[in-house]
């Protein structure tokens, strides 16, 4: 699309691209890790809404029937989820999953209604908002999935972490970027969001380093579920650098986000539940370093290179080889 090559309509656009990366994968991921408990007839109806939305805005963007389907997805998507963690959470932490997930399916609904307005920053807005929450949001599970897993590798291989999900540095970091996410949305606010970003990025490289991930010997899953944490930190330098100096665009610091930590993360776990669930060892499995190596160059290539075809058709390609390799666990490891 950005070479100039004539696409399906919904990927006539950046916008588009974006909007089925955030919406159409990222929300997805989401609703599959975050749903847990619910009714087949209830998870083959939001299947079916998200299949739809999928198929109407790469064919027919803009349309009604687009706009039903991608909002209806968002709209039984936060029914689904909003009102569990409301419900079950009982420390403000916890309970920041809700307005997390509430504001990601806000913004899908938003962009379906501003995509034909004459204000044209509003779908641009939404799909910046999402970034963000999106950010927030693996900055908070990837905290809850990677500390115990470290605590438990370390405890095995002879040692002791001490810090596990830090409980002070996780509110920092919930607070520091709700004044992002707020902030972004001001008028002249871009030095203020540029240093609290700055600010969640240390906090963020100090919370990964303390996991100490270097000592549980012989779990390269567990590695490459800290370097995906650790694209997140590298991203949001970036954007930091991208609000406070003219030196980057901010669309480009995004990739190190939207496909650094969101391809290494989303791979490197679904492929581990799989593994875990087939009570198979997730350390032997090739899948995890091979996605993660094929989506980190991919980002780099994003970095350096945005807008040169080759470039673009090079990390397309590497993020499809990861999908293949994380598709091929699937087909290999039966599910249980």
């Amino acid at each position: 699309m950005l070479s100039g090559t004539a696409l399906a309509p919904g990927f006539a656009t950046v916008a588009g691209h974006a909007h089925e990366l955030l919406f159409g994968f990222a929300l997805a991921v989401a609703a599959g890790f975050l749903i847990n408990r619910t009714s087949t007839a209830r998870l083959a109806a939001l299947f079916t809404l998200w299949l739809l939305a999928r198929t109407l805005h790469i064919t027919l963007p803009g349309s009604t029937l687009s706009l039903i389907a991608n909002a209806g997805f968002a709209v039984m998507l936060a029914w689904m989820t909003v009102p569990q963690f409301l419900r079950g959470a009982k420390k403000w932490r916890n309970k920041a999953i809700a307005p997390i997930l509430l504001g990601l399916c806000a913004m899908a609904a938003l962009f379906q209604f501003t995509s034909d307005s004459t204000q044209a920053w509003l779908p641009f807005f939404a799909l910046q908002q999402a970034v963000l929450l999106l950010t927030l949001l693996m900055l908070f599970m990837g905290g809850r999935i990677i500390a115990p897993a470290a605590a438990g590798a370390i405890e095995r291989a002879g040692g002791h972490l001490e810090a596990r999900v830090q409980p002070r540095m996780e509110g920092a970091l919930l607070l520091l970027m709700a004044g992002v996410i707020v902030t972004v949305a001001l008028p002249g606010g871009a030095p203020v969001t540029g240093l609290l970003t700055l600010v969640a990025a240390v906090l963020a490289a100090v919370r990964l380093m303390r996991w100490r991930l270097w000592a549980a010997q012989g779990r390269p899953d567990l590695w490459c579920l800290g370097l995906g944490y650790g694209w997140l930190v590298a991203g949001l330098a970036l954007l930091a650098l991208s609000w406070l100096t003219p030196l980057l665009a901010p669309g480009t610091a995004t990739h190190a986000i939207t496909v650094g930590a969101l391809g290494t993360l989303t791979t490197g776990v679904m492929a581990r539940v799989r593994l875990n669930r087939a009570r198979r060892d997730p350390a032997a499995s090739w899948v995890i370093p091979v996605a993660t190596l094929l989506m980190g160059t991919a980002a780099l290539v994003r970095l350096f290179f945005p807008v040169e075809a080759p470039a673009l058709a090079l990390a397309s390609g590497l993020w499809a080889l990861a999908m293949a390799a994380l598709v091929a666990l699937f087909l290999q490891v039966p599910a249980r």
